[in-house]
């Protein structure tokens, strides 16, 4: 990597790191409602301490670097391979040690070694993890903190509550201008191995992973189940919100603009959800169910296209103007 690529993704760094508290400065002087307000500001000081750590993992060049066989195997490769790739750690089969469950999954493992590297009692100890490792371990928990954020998304389009008021539009932008800054930085600071979208689309693959015993109970991969399960999940809500505000008024009544707003941070997740699932190995159990008659393939496309269908509608309720609360 050339110096001038490594100043430039440093530049794009530092950039991200103002502007992202410049929104933060904007979400703490803005008044927070019930307690989903204090809860989201909490995910997004967790998120910026993340990224951080991350950048400065990255900020200085590791010792020796990939070769080009190792880069061209970490296009394929899941992120926590692609992170220890761009930090030169060898994280081995350390993670793997970690196996319970019969269908546990690289996920799962991975998540649990991020957990225990980051325990207080480990990071106090005498063999505490460097901060290359830290980074690590942050990637490899990644999964825990998207489903708190799912669960958040989920909780304001079910109560109509909004964390927030809608910000403005260039208070909005400082936020989209640090993300967009922050993934190009740390795609330059990584020689191009951390690309563009990788942390959502490998958050969004892990989803949940560290919680449970990471044990499958119903033959169907974990990690597949639970992304599926995610984007279903999210679908409804949003269905139900639309629906609800424009025509049965079953949920309390939620202003136009915050719930537009949550509708489309509900809509981005699962767009995301969609790629995240073309990276997962799809199950291949033939003919499942108690009936035996719907092939398995067939039936979790009808489920994601049935609820992908009543979302489109409940949002389109949604976002139109009008709807007036019985």
């Amino acid at each position: 990597m050339t110096k001038a690529v490594r100043f430039a993704g440093r530049l794009l760094v530092v950039a991200a790191g103002v502007t992202w508290l410049l929104w933060l400065r904007w979400r703490v002087a803005s008044p927070m409602h019930s307690l989903i307000g204090p809860a989201v500001l909490v995910l997004e000081i967790g998120a910026l301490i993340v990224a951080a750590v991350i950048s400065a993992a990255l900020w200085l060049p590791p010792a020796g670097g990939p070769s080009g066989a190792q880069r061209r195997a970490a296009r394929q490769a899941a992120l926590p391979d692609t992170v220890a790739l761009a930090l030169c750690l060898d994280i081995g089969d350390r993670p793997r040690q970690t196996v319970v469950g019969a269908d546990d999954t690289g996920e799962v493992a991975w998540a649990r070694h991020g957990i225990r590297a980051l325990h207080p009692t480990s990071l106090r100890g005498p063999d505490r993890p460097g901060l290359g490792e830290v980074a690590w371990s942050m990637v490899a928990i990644e999964g825990m903190r998207r489903m708190l954020g799912v669960a958040v998304v989920v909780a304001v389009l079910f109560s109509g509550t909004s964390p927030f008021e809608v910000p403005p539009m260039e208070v909005m932008a400082l936020l989209v201008a640090s993300q967009l800054l922050l993934t190009l930085g740390h795609y330059l600071l990584s020689d191009g191995l951390i690309r563009p979208g990788a942390r959502l689309r490998w958050s969004m693959a892990s989803i949940g992973a560290g919680f449970g015993d990471g044990t499958s109970r119903t033959g169907l991969p974990i990690r597949w189940t639970s992304t599926l399960a995610t984007m279903v999940v999210l679908n409804l809500v949003v269905s139900l919100r639309g629906l609800s505000d424009r025509w049965t008024h079953g949920l309390g009544a939620m202003p136009h603009d915050e719930r537009v707003m949550a509708m489309l941070a509900a809509a981005w997740l699962v767009s995301w959800g969609f790629i995240a699932l073309r990276s997962l190995p799809q199950p291949e159990l033939g003919y499942y169910g108690a009936t035996r008659r719907l092939e398995e393939t067939s039936t979790r496309r009808l489920a994601l296209g049935a609820t992908l269908t009543v979302a489109a509608i409940g949002l389109i309720a949604g976002v139109l103007p009008g709807g007036v609360p019985a």
